[in-house]
């Protein structure tokens, strides 16, 4: 009784959560897609060049996707604009110093649909990373770099995620 009770519930169980893994769900919605490069409107330099890079990488390991080198080859395009980026002091020790920096980068981002250019999705993400502080200037860069290259992954991350949820 125990066995079949188990085999009946099993599919319930498995099958009826409606939860649905990202890698298996529908996608985006297209076949080939366009990453175009994005638009820097903050004064930090290079940040559009990383972005595109990591949203490059995330969406290139997405088994359903082809990303094509030219626009006129993709079904939709994928653009954006890093509207904004800050870092900012959010820790202090004794002699009020700076112990930690947190940086926070904004992204809206658009995908369009190539032949008619109907918006298919259009959003914004965030994302804020913390560095800490050097008295070495070369180490701090390195340190602020470091928390670039981890806000670009992860914006890209988020990005690929919220994108697939709303198809």
């Amino acid at each position: 009784m125990k066995n079949l009770l188990t085999l009946l519930l099993l599919p319930l169980v498995l099958f009826g959560c409606g939860y649905t893994p990202v890698a298996l769900g529908p996608g985006i919605g297209v076949k080939t897609l366009f990453i175009e490069p994005l638009d820097n409107r903050t004064a930090e330099p290079f940040l559009e060049s990383l972005l595109t890079n990591s949203l490059i990488e995330r969406f290139g390991r997405d088994s359903r996707l082809t990303l094509v080198k030219h626009r006129e080859d993709a079904e939709a395009i994928l653009n954006g604009t890093i509207s904004s980026y800050n870092r900012k002091a959010i820790s202090y020790n004794r002699t009020d110093d700076i112990r930690e920096y947190r940086s926070t980068m904004r992204i809206n981002a658009t995908l369009r649909r190539v032949t008619d250019g109907k918006i298919l999705w259009k959003d914004s993400v965030s994302w804020t990373e913390e560095s800490m502080n050097n008295e070495d200037r070369s180490v701090q860069a390195d340190n602020e770099t470091i928390a670039i290259q981890s806000i670009s992954e992860r914006v890209a991350e988020q990005l690929y995620h919220r994108l697939n949820e709303n198809f």
